[in-house]
């Protein structure tokens, strides 16, 4: 009776050694963050040009928004409440030895790409943009979560989980 119950234990320790070796060895943790626009049209506003999907910004936005060395440009519109200013440092800050740009766009001045060529609707007032001219997320400045979330969103993009 004692060999049976040992043998049965030996069983059960060894069964989540062998689940953990198969996983380690064989499984892939990998996220990602999907391009937004890419399968679904976005609801583009009265008096704005209509858009093909996938969406990709025109390339004239993409030229003076990206550079060759960015993998990623965060572009900030409007003007920032004192929170939003906080978490724009926070932002750069953290990603300051990346090859991330962070543009702030007077919302005064080019109203038709906040509307237009990014479809923030409010509160909405950071794009998160990839090389490729593709829109990755859209966020909330003076939001501590928003911007949480676009850190972590960087991260997935950039690989650094």
């Amino acid at each position: 009776m004692k060999i049976k119950k040992a043998i049965f234990l030996f069983l059960a320790l060894l069964l989540p050694v062998f689940v953990f070796l198969f996983l380690k060895m064989f499984g892939r943790n990998e996220f990602a963050v999907a391009p937004l626009y890419t399968t679904v049209s976005p609801d583009v506003p009265a008096g704005c040009a209509p858009v093909s999907i996938p969406y990709h910004l025109p390339d004239s936005i993409q030229s003076s928004l990206i550079k060759a060395s960015d993998s990623l440009v965060i572009v900030w519109f409007g003007i920032l409440s004192s929170e939003g200013e906080k978490q724009h440092r926070r932002i750069n800050e953290a990603y300051q030895n990346d090859a991330i740009a962070s543009i702030s766009i007077d919302d005064a001045r080019q109203p038709y790409w906040r509307k237009c060529l990014f479809f923030l609707k409010p509160p909405y007032d950071v794009a998160l943009v990839d090389s490729r001219g593709l829109i990755r997320g859209q966020y909330v400045s003076h939001d501590r979560e928003e911007i949480d979330r676009l850190k972590i969103e960087i991260d997935i993009i950039l690989k650094k989980y």
